[in-house]
C-alpha cells in the first residue's frame, strides 16, 4: 500500500478573502466550487460526522498538493484560531516551503497575514511562524543549500 498527501482543509469565516489570500501567497489555481444544502447534509454527515450542516467550499491545486477551504452556514461557527497556541493540541500550523523566503514573507504581510518576525535559520532551513488573515499559524520556509 502507498499514501500520498492530498489536502488539508481549513475552515474560515469569509471564504473569498481566504481564497484569494492562498491564492496569492502559493500560487494556487481554483480547480472546484461546491457546496451543500440540507438536501445532502445527511450524505455529508456520514463522512464528516455532523449533522445538519451546509456550506461553500474552494478546492485550490498546488505543486503536488490541494488546499481545500470551507465556510460553513450551519451549524454557526464558534471559536477563533487565533485563540490556539502553537502548542496546544491538535494541528496547529501548515507549513509551506519557498525558493525564496523573503519574497513569500512579503506577499503574506501584502494579504493581510502578520508573522511573529523574520525568518531564522534553524541549520538546515530558514522558517518563521506567523498567522493569516484569520488567526491560523502558517509556517513560511526556506530549506538551506548544502
Amino acid at each position: 500500500m502507498s499514501a500520498r498527501f492530498h489536502h488539508a482543509g481549513l475552515v474560515v469565516p469569509d471564504l473569498e478573502k481566504a481564497a484569494d489570500f492562498y491564492k496569492h501567497l502559493l500560487g494556487l489555481e481554483e480547480v472546484r466550487r461546491f457546496s451543500w444544502d440540507p438536501s445532502v447534509s445527511e450524505i455529508v454527515a456520514s463522512v464528516i460526522d455532523l449533522k445538519d450542516s451546509t456550506a461553500d467550499v474552494i478546492m485550490l491545486k498546488g505543486d503536488g498538493f490541494h488546499f481545500e477551504l470551507f465556510k460553513y452556514s450551519a451549524p454557526e461557527q464558534v471559536g477563533t484560531p487565533a485563540s490556539m497556541r502553537p502548542c496546544d493540541p491538535g494541528i496547529r500550523h501548515i507549513a509551506f516551503e519557498f525558493d525564496d523566503v523573503a519574497a513569500a514573507c512579503d506577499r503574506f504581510r501584502a494579504k493581510g497575514g502578520t508573522l511573529h518576525g523574520d525568518p531564522v535559520s534553524l541549520g538546515h532551513t530558514w522558517a518563521i511562524y506567523g498567522r493569516d488573515p484569520f488567526g491560523n499559524i502558517i509556517e513560511l520556509m526556506q530549506p538551506i543549500a548544502e
